[in-house]
């Protein structure tokens, strides 16, 4: 959509910054002033508060002006997007709490692999069986991998969220742990507006900016959103062929391979090393055959000389599973090996595939935020940990884990329990 930005842009830039910040400030004091003489105050000082914070964040806007510029961003557009909004307070209090990485994996596999979503996805398979196969032999992408990723996003289109994009990349932008995150993303919001591809009112999304029918962060659209049922706009949010197209275009440009499968739950065989699991030295599933494992519900192992790893998500005493470079091209998505198990396990599930064999440790009770912070601090004492104290636990405090339990003569299978810290309490 043109925009020559001309009124509001003589309008935005009428006063001086020196002169807004001054008549922001009269503007706190008068108001302060009226609370003070009718609710006490305490009451002004929090009103006071909220309205510094207000203050500070609109300074926050005008100095991040000069970065939109130099982007490319035009100042109407600029101006509309972020005109009378401030930090959004759940964005940071959602921040720390994605269920990825803080559920048990055997409850957050229960939840989105349910009956439910199972027979959905069958049906939209049925319904979209046309559309899929032209996705699938246009990008190579398993179809049902699509559904899947569909259906965990949000629900095959059900539910896309509801926040304000540009709200919560500004909040994110503003303050937090994410800000330089927040700022790119921002910026790649705004070109969206820019082009006319949505309005600001439409852009509507997750806490983290994830937009439309599977879920794109705006950099992710920038780069893989495609037109594909041709009436020339990229509409994630209301074209499922564009939504379903640009999620495999952008799963093969991620490294997915026609052909090849995501995984295989397997079969161990007694007395394994468990310090080969994890995303180490890669190795082919016919180096893996020949060291025991074995399909737990397929027949055989197809795709021998593929590249795979072993992953056992909880521990020696949960499932295992064998994944490929496809898996990988899902965790690009959403980079937590709970996530790219229930898309898989779901794919398998709409393809008619039966439930995990394995057995869950179910009474296993999981590390709290300020446990596994405390796990990483431990391990970084003691020599086995490089990495920020914030409770992720990703590949790297994993690997740091199985390197403690080998030396400590414990199964070195990487998983992070109460056990394994309350081991590491007693070493000094």
């Amino acid at each position: 959509m043109p925009d020559s930005g001309g009124k509001e842009s003589i309008m935005s830039a009428r006063f001086s910054r020196r002169g807004r910040i001054l008549a922001a400030a009269v503007l706190v004091l008068m108001v302060a002033g009226a609370a003070a003489a009718q609710a006490g105050t305490s009451s002004a000082s929090a009103i006071l508060a909220k309205l510094a914070r207000r203050a500070a964040f609109a300074q926050f806007v005008e100095d991040f002006w000069p970065v939109a510029k130099r982007a490319g961003i035009r100042r109407g557009v600029y101006v509309r997007a972020l005109r009378g909004i401030s930090p959004d307070p759940r964005v940071l209090r959602l921040l720390d709490r994605q269920p990825e990485f803080s559920t048990p994996i055997w409850t957050y596999l229960e939840k989105r692999v349910s009956a439910q979503r199972i027979a959905a996805g069958r049906a939209r398979a049925r319904r979209h069986a046309r559309l899929l196969g032209a996705v699938e032999r246009r990008y190579g992408v398993n179809g049902r991998i699509v559904l899947a990723i569909w259906g965990m996003e949000t629900s095959y289109g059900g539910y896309t969220g509801k926040m304000s994009v540009i709200r919560s990349l500004a909040t994110l932008a503003y303050r937090g742990r994410k800000r330089k995150y927040g700022r790119s993303q921002l910026i790649a919001a705004l070109k969206i507006l820019q082009h006319g591809d949505i309005s600001v009112a439409g852009m509507k999304g997750s806490w983290a900016g994830a937009m439309g029918q599977t879920q794109f962060i705006p950099t992710t659209y920038g780069a893989y959103a495609v037109d594909f049922d041709g009436d020339g706009r990229r509409d994630i949010w209301k074209s499922t062929a564009d939504a379903l197209a640009s999620t495999a275009n952008y799963l093969a440009k991620r490294g997915w391979k026609a052909g090849r499968p995501w995984g295989w739950e397997v079969i161990l065989p007694r007395s394994f090393d468990f310090r080969l699991s994890g995303f180490g030295r890669a190795r082919s599933v016919r180096w893996w055959m020949k060291q025991g494992l074995r399909p737990a519900a397929a027949k055989r192992f197809h795709a021998l000389d593929a590249q795979a790893w072993l992953l056992l998500p909880a521990g020696h005493k949960g499932p295992a599973f064998l994944v490929t470079r496809n898996f990988r091209a899902i965790l690009a998505y959403n980079n937590s090996i709970a996530y790219g198990l229930a898309v898989g396990h779901l794919a398998d599930r709409i393809g008619g595939g039966g439930p995990i064999r394995g057995k869950w440790p179910v009474r296993t009770r999981m590390l709290s935020r300020a446990e596994r912070i405390e796990l990483q601090k431990r391990l970084a004492r003691q020599g086995f940990y490089r990495g920020a104290f914030r409770g992720h636990i990703g590949p790297v405090t994993r690997a740091a884990v199985r390197r403690y339990q080998h030396t400590a003569g414990l199964p070195a299978d990487g998983f992070v329990s109460r056990e394994i810290l309350n081991h590491l309490r007693k070493r000094r």
